[in-house]
């Protein structure tokens, strides 16, 4: 069996009905927090249930629905058709018409509360009366039903309920009514007796492939066993073994009994010396923990142990011991089929290895039994795949979207992720700076202070020398950019300006690590951090009055007030929404904050002059910048 398709609603970022295609090797490509964990982490659900890494929960629901159902279903193709009924006698899930209109195999899996409600075929299925619950009748029951039709008897055998079906069936011919429909195989807390229905997917079970998933947050915990040494999770899963386990445990008996024997012996003896002291001890045996009893590591020539090789040779044994995992449960099973999930493969390895790891990748899903599924957030990697693989995962509005397939999918991809940057070159040949900021705005905001300040523009005209390039490189972005060193191939001279993010809870300094990278450089490179929050403030208070009659007060506060949360919040609260900010979810608060950020980078700050600036202390600052540049072009 392998997947077709997945279906999912209600679940997590995914809130309506999303179907998503998947292939022998399928790719979800896009930025971090936009649902491609998410789409693993249900397919984990779906074949692991309470075993999985992350198991259904009841906040797994979107937070922006009033329902509590998740749906996750799943499409198949390669299915096992035969399935045997009545103890002995084969039958197929098309004869039961049991397959969607597509005559393929759709299961749907639905959660409440943290746990599985229901499981339901999706199914051509006839609609009659008088057919659609055949699958559910004892075979007396059956044979009632066939009397009552004026099924011959000759057209089927009476012992048979699968043979009562399909002469049922055929004795209409074609006055069956089909309709996709959902048939239920199982219910929580049926304890109803055994039927058809219940046969039937107790058997799809058994046959459903192997999904392991191997996660990116594996990487990150330097107190992670795993990471430390990977076969100390080998170590692991070996003393799973329900065999061993048993041995173990009349090793431990034995030596809880002898080692007991000694203590009361002892104490004895004390009782001879010190009665008072013999008292007050007890014999107490510890619970051995076994998987760091043993101890295992794969050594290379030079006799270096594996846990004292770098992060990515230690990640790639992973993987494998992953694969390798995956296989065992597979042949324990006996089915076919095995579907690897791995995030972020890239992760820890040298280019040459992520190359070598891609194409490691592509061939073992060339393998028939295999179904490879993996997620990225590198544009770099995606230049290594095959382009209709790729699946490209962005925002619209309040949900996410899926691209797939579009013919120039790559450029899609790096125009969302922003590592191909959206500029215009009049003479290449003429270009000697890279301006680089975090994003478009920010980009906006400096050619309009060049513009609208005669006292900056005198300096270097940002918005219209052709020896510059501006660049948005936030995210990701800029370690993609600094690790490759691509600015530095093409002999530029750069400059970048990011977002301090001062007072912010989670971002303030994000940047300072590469920031202090590229300033250790030297050379033609120059990186700051702002000195306040973010560009939105250097904005002058009057201008935000004057544009949303907002008074907000310049004090040493300023540059670390969040400026386009205090307008949309105060926008919000003169609209005629009943919403508080508070009760708006975050995509909405993001959403009503981004709106502003561009109004004041795009048209307010075209209002801005050396005055203004300096009121708010930051001309000398903003000024410094352009000063810098015009340096590091003459240089």
């Amino acid at each position: 069996m392998k997947i077709k398709k997945l279906i999912l609603q209600n679940f997590r970022c995914f809130k309506d009905k999303t179907e998503i295609d998947v292939g022998n090797l399928t790719v979800f490509i896009g930025q971090n927090d936009i649902g491609k964990s998410t789409i693993l982490e249900a397919l984990d659900v779906f074949f692991n249930e309470a075993k999985a890494t992350n198991p259904i929960k009841s906040d797994d629901a979107s937070i922006i629905s009033k329902s509590k159902e998740i749906l996750i279903g799943i499409v198949f193709s390669d299915f096992r058709d035969d399935i045997i009924v009545d103890s002995s006698v084969t039958t197929t899930l098309k004869t039961e018409s049991l397959l969607n209109a597509d005559d393929l195999l759709q299961i749907h899996k639905k959660f409440s509360s943290g746990k599985l409600k229901e499981v339901t075929l999706v199914a051509n299925h006839p609609a009659n009366k008088e057919l659609k619950d055949l699958l559910s009748l004892k075979i007396e029951d059956l044979k009632s039903r066939a009397n009552e039709l004026n099924v011959p008897d000759e057209n089927y055998d009476a012992r048979i309920s699968s043979s009562i079906r399909k002469a049922i069936k055929d004795h209409l011919g074609k006055d069956i009514e089909y309709q996709n429909q959902e048939i239920t195989i199982f219910k929580d807390k049926d304890q109803g007796e055994k039927n058809t229905v219940k046969e039937i997917w107790s058997q799809i079970q058994d046959y459903l492939p192997v999904y392991s998933l191997f996660q990116s947050d594996r990487k990150n915990e330097e107190k992670d066993s795993e990471v430390q040494d990977p076969m100390k999770s080998a170590i692991k899963q070996i003393l799973k073994n329900e065999t061993l386990r048993e041995k173990l445990s009349e090793i431990k008996g034995q030596v809880e009994t002898a080692a007991k024997e000694v203590a009361e012996k002892t104490i004895e003896k004390l009782k001879e010396m010190n009665p008072e002291l013999a008292k007050e001890l007890i014999p107490e045996f510890s619970e051995p923990t076994w998987d760091t009893a043993f101890k295992f590591t794969i050594k290379s020539d030079e006799n270096i142990p594996l846990d004292k090789r770098g992060s990515g040779v230690k990640r790639l044994v992973l993987i494998n011991f992953f694969r390798a995992e995956a296989e065992k449960r597979q042949k324990e099973r006996n089915v076919p089929y095995i579907i690897y999930a791995v995030e972020e493969p890239e992760t820890s390895q040298h280019p040459d290895h992520q190359r070598k790891l891609i194409n490691a990748f592509i061939e073992l899903a060339n393998i028939s039994t295999n179904q490879f599924i993996l997620t990225t957030h590198s544009p770099a990697i995606a230049k290594l795949l095959p382009p209709e693989c790729l699946v490209l995962l962005k925002k619209s509005g309040k949900h996410v979207e899926l691209v797939k397939s579009v013919p120039d999918i790559l450029n899609e991809i790096a125009s969302t992720l922003g590592v191909l940057p959206d500029i215009e070159l009049g003479d290449i040949s003429k270009v000697r700076l890279a301006l680089c900021v975090e994003g478009k705005n920010d980009i906006v905001f400096l050619e309009n202070l060049s513009e609208m300040v005669p006292e900056l523009k005198s300096i270097i005209d940002i918005k219209n020398d052709d020896r510059i390039i501006k660049l948005p490189m936030g995210g990701s972005t800029l370690q993609f950019w600094v690790n490759n060193n691509y600015l530095g191939k093409l002999n530029l001279a750069q400059i970048h300006i990011y977002d301090s993010d001062k007072g912010h809870p989670e971002k303030e300094n994000q940047y300072k690590m590469w920031v202090d990278r590229i300033n250790a450089k030297g050379g033609k490179n120059y990186a700051c951090l702002t000195e306040m929050r973010e560009f939105e403030n250097y904005v002058h208070p009057l201008l935000i009055k004057e544009q949303y009659g907002l008074e907000l007060e310049y004090s040493e506060t300023w540059a670390f007030m969040d400026i386009p949360e205090a307008i949309a919040k105060h926008n919000l609260s003169n609209s005629e929404s009943m919403k508080a900010w508070d009760e708006l979810d975050k995509e909405d608060q993001k959403d009503r904050k981004g709106k502003v950020k561009n109004q004041l980078n795009s048209e307010h700050s075209k209002k801005m002059s050396k005055e203004l600036l300096e009121q708010i202390n930051a001309f000398s600052e903003i000024e410094g910048w352009f000063i810098k540049c015009s340096a590091l072009i003459k240089n």
